[in-house]
């Protein structure tokens, strides 16, 4: 995704949006926004999901990754799962 990730919004509900938007005086990307950070803050009530955030985190800035035993580790030293019918493609 880019800084400037544009989304599909079909243009019944954009423009029915926008008028409602226009009536209370508000832009808007000011209703985007409230709604998006409203919906963050809900989401991230879930301590597995901040959890999961935290980790991917860790990994992008490190480049390391967890192993089964959650230990971070270099992606090169992980052996391949045999069982993984992925392993085998």
């Amino acid at each position: 995704m880019t800084p400037t990730t544009q989304f599909r919004i079909p243009s019944d509900l954009k423009s029915l949006f926008k008028d409602i938007c226009t009536y209370n005086n508000v832009s808007m990307c000011e209703v985007v926004i409230h709604q998006i950070q409203s919906y963050i803050h809900k989401q991230t009530r879930d301590q597995s999901l901040v959890r999961h955030l935290r980790v991917n985190e860790t990994s992008q800035q490190t480049g390391l990754v967890q192993d089964n035993r959650v230990t971070w580790v270099s992606p090169d030293s992980i052996e391949p799962d045999e069982n993984d019918w992925r392993s085998n493609l």
